[in-house]
C-alpha cells in the first residue's frame, strides 16, 4: 500500500472563492481516514484533487513520497468509488469488475483470479453473470467497490459511497466495508457528511469547515476533546447543548451563573476557569452528560418542566426549555419521564466543556 501527503493543498474557483485552502494532511500506510463536514466544506473538492479530477490551484500531493500533483488520474495508482455507483449498465458484474484490468492488458488467467478474489471479498460471487439493472442498490455498490479493489491501488478513495442506500442497509454496509478494509489493509480516504458513519469506520477523522481542517483525531478525540464550538455542535446526536454563563463569586467561591441556575465549578473545571471571574463563557454539555432525576438529589443543579420526550427504546430524550432554547438530555429508558412533569437536572462535571464566546475556541487549563 502507500502513504499520502497533502501539503498546503488549495483550490480556488474564480478569483475569490476557495473550495479548499491550505490543506495539510498525512495519511499513514494502511490507515482509514474520513473527511467529515457539512455540505460545501471542501471535503469532496479535496478528494477530487487527490484523484486528479480537479486541478490544483496551489500545493503538492505526494503518494509514497512521489509528487503526483499534475499527473493524470490513470498514472496516480488510485481507485475511486463514487456516490452514484458508476457501474456500466451494458456489462455484466464480472465484466464491470474486470474492465480496469483489461485496460492494463493483464492476462485472462490473472483477471479471472482477481475477479474471483474480490467478488468473494465483497460477497457478490453469485451475481457475476447478472447485469446492474438486476441488482439492488447495495449490490451495485458492492460491484463498484470490487471494481475499485481489483486493481490493487496504492490509495483507495470513496466519495460518500453509502449515501444512496437506505438507513438500515447503510449501517450494514459500513460494517462490511470496515471488515473489507481490515482484510485488504488498503490506505483509504473516505468522504462523508454522516458523523455516525465517520465515527464507526475511521481510524482518524478529519473535520472540515469552510474549506479548511478544523480538527483531526480519533473518534474519542473529536467527540470528547473538541477544539471549538463548531466541532462540539457538529459531532454527536442530539448535538451539544450550549449555555451562556457568567463567572461570578460568592463567599470567596467561584460560581458559574446562568439566568436559571448557578453552581460551583469543581476539579479541573475550577482550574480552567479560575482566571475568568467576571467574564462570560459558553458552557457546552453533551445530552448524555446531563442527568435527569424525578426526585431532588444533592447532585441536581436546577429543576425544570419537561417540554417533550422522545422515546428511543434503549434510551429516552428529554427536552426542556432554557434560555429561550431547547435543551435535550439523553436519559435511561426507565423510569419514564412525561411532558409537563417537573424534573431535576444535574451534570457530569468532568464532561463539561467551556468556550470563549468571542473566538468560539475551547478554554483550556493554562
Amino acid at each position: 500500500m502507500a502513504t499520502l501527503k497533502l501539503k498546503n493543498l488549495s483550490k480556488r474557483y474564480g478569483k475569490t472563492v476557495w473550495g479548499a485552502k491550505d490543506i495539510n494532511l498525512e495519511v499513514n500506510d494502511k490507515e482509514f481516514i474520513v473527511l467529515l463536514g457539512p455540505s460545501g466544506c471542501g471535503k469532496t473538492t479535496t478528494m477530487r484533487m487527490i484523484a486528479g479530477l480537479e486541478e490544483v490551484t496551489q500545493g503538492i500531493i505526494y503518494i509514497d513520497e512521489k509528487d503526483v500533483t499534475f499527473l493524470p488520474p490513470r498514472k496516480r495508482d488510485i481507485s475511486m468509488v463514487f456516490q452514484s455507483y458508476a457501474v456500466w449498465p451494458h456489462l455484466t458484474v464480472s465484466d464491470n469488475i474486470a474492465f480496469p484490468l483489461r485496460l492494463k492488458n493483464l492476462k485472462s488467467a490473472e483477471i479471472e483470479k482477481r475477479v474471483k478474489e474480490v467478488s468473494s471479498l465483497t460477497k457478490i460471487e453469485e451475481y457475476l453473470e447478472r447485469f446492474p439493472r438486476q441488482l439492488s442498490g447495495g449490490q451495485r455498490q458492492r460491484v463498484a467497490l470490487a471494481r475499485a479493489l481489483v486493481v490493487q491501488p496504492k490509495v483507495f478513495l470513496m466519495d460518500e459511497p453509502l449515501s444512496n442506500l437506505d438507513a438500515k442497509l447503510r449501517v450494514k454496509m459500513r460494517t462490511e466495508m470496515k471488515a473489507i478494509h481490515k482484510k485488504t489493509q488498503a490506505t483509504t480516504v473516505f468522504v462523508t457528511h454522516d458523523q455516525a458513519e465517520a465515527m464507526s469506520m475511521a481510524d482518524r477523522i478529519v473535520i472540515m469547515k469552510d474549506g479548511s481542517i478544523v480538527q483531526e483525531g480519533s473518534t474519542d478525540d473529536v467527540y470528547f476533546d473538541c477544539e471549538d464550538m463548531f466541532v462540539a455542535g457538529f459531532i454527536g446526536t442530539p448535538p451539544t447543548n450550549f449555555l451562556s454563563m457568567e463567572l461570578g463569586e460568592k463567599n470567596g467561591k467561584l460560581l458559574l451563573v446562568n439566568s436559571a441556575f448557578s453552581f460551583e465549578p469543581i476539579g479541573e473545571n475550577y482550574e480552567i476557569l479560575k482566571n475568568y471571574s467576571g467574564k462570560q463563557v459558553i458552557m457546552g454539555v453533551r445530552p448524555e452528560s446531563m442527568q435527569v432525576f424525578k426526585e431532588k438529589k444533592p447532585e441536581s443543579v436546577f429543576s425544570r418542566e419537561v417540554l417533550v420526550t422522545e422515546p428511543q427504546g434503549s434510551h429516552q430524550i428529554v427536552a426542556i426549555e432554557l434560555d429561550d432554547q431547547i435543551v435535550k438530555i439523553v436519559a435511561p429508558p426507565f423510569p419514564k419521564v412525561n411532558p409537563g412533569e417537573i424534573v431535576h437536572i444535574g451534570f457530569e462535571h468532568d464532561r463539561i466543556m467551556f468556550f470563549n464566546p468571542e473566538t468560539e475556541k475551547r478554554i483550556r487549563k493554562a
